[in-house]
Formats: C-alpha cells, sequence, structure tokens
C-alpha cells in the first residue's frame, strides 16, 4: 500500500466512525425519539441498581465490610453509571437515587442478608429478562445485557455462597 493509499484509508476510516457516534447514530435516539417504553425500562434498571447499591451500603453499614458485599456494591455502582450514561447520551438529565438507608431492609447476620441479596439479584436478572425481548437501541442493549450477566454470573453465586 502506498503513502498515499494508507492515509485516504485512514480518513475515510476517521470519517465512518465519527458518523456512528453513539450520541448521534440511529441506534441511540435522543430524549425526543427515545420510545416511551425504552426511556421507562432505563428508568426502571437505574432504579433497581440504585436499590441495590443502597441495600447492600447498609449490610456494609451495619455489619462491616464484608465480602461479598463490598465488592457487589462497587459492581452495582458500576451498573447505575452505565445506565446513568445512556440517559446522558441523549441529553437527559439521569434520575435521582429514589433510595435511603432509611428505605431498605436492614439485617442482623450475614446469613439472612447474603438470602436477601440472592433474591434480589434473581429478581434483578428477571427483569433484565423482560426488558432484552423491548426493541432496544444498541448501546441500552449493550448495557442491560452486561448488567444481567456479572448479576447472573457473579452476584447471584456470590450471595448463594454465603447464604
Amino acid at each position: 500500500m502506498t503513502s498515499w493509499t494508507k492515509l485516504s484509508a485512514i480518513a475515510i476510516l476517521s470519517v465512518t466512525l465519527a458518523a456512528c457516534d453513539d450520541a448521534t447514530s440511529p441506534t441511540a435516539p435522543t430524549a425526543a425519539e427515545l420510545p416511551p417504553e425504552v426511556r421507562a425500562a432505563l428508568e426502571r434498571s437505574i432504579q433497581d441498581e440504585y436499590h441495590a447499591e443502597t441495600t447492600y451500603q447498609g449490610v456494609v453499614n451495619d455489619l462491616g465490610p464484608l465480602p461479598p458485599f463490598v465488592n457487589v456494591l462497587t459492581a452495582e455502582q458500576r451498573h447505575s453509571a452505565s445506565i446513568a450514561q445512556a440517559f446522558v447520551r441523549r441529553g437527559l438529565t439521569s434520575p435521582a437515587n429514589e433510595w435511603s438507608l432509611d428505605r431498605v431492609p436492614h439485617f442482623s447476620a450475614i446469613v439472612a442478608a447474603c438470602g436477601a441479596a440472592a433474591t434480589a439479584e434473581r429478581d434483578n436478572i428477571a427483569m433484565y429478562d423482560d426488558m432484552l425481548r423491548l426493541s432496544l437501541p444498541s448501546d441500552v442493549r449493550h448495557v442491560f445485557e452486561n448488567n444481567r450477566s456479572a448479576s447472573l454470573v457473579n452476584h447471584l453465586r456470590a450471595f448463594e455462597r454465603c447464604s
């Protein structure tokens, strides 16, 4: 390949990639184009992740920084941040966390907390299963699939082991 051909290929690739920017591509609709069921799914999913974060933070506050709660808490924060980015890419404000420590269950023993967390993770997986049946923009589908997979493969197993 000549230098000119390489330079042309790089220029074409750059223009093509710029045209595929998530914020403007047809797979990432703007707020005005976002179907109501997709927006509702985003709102439901972020509140579910916030609920898990707040509950697991309560366990850490009450019982100490015990695994798996301290580890999964960090993962839940990444989950809600990835959903928040889907709002931001569309020019929307990400919803605030509706959960506070006084609105989530508290546990006096790690075994009880783990059992409740395992149930919550199963519910989270089922929620994502339902939402993945929707016609979703590719970035939202990717976030939902990643969050579901982490809950199924990592979080649920960790909580089942300690309950």
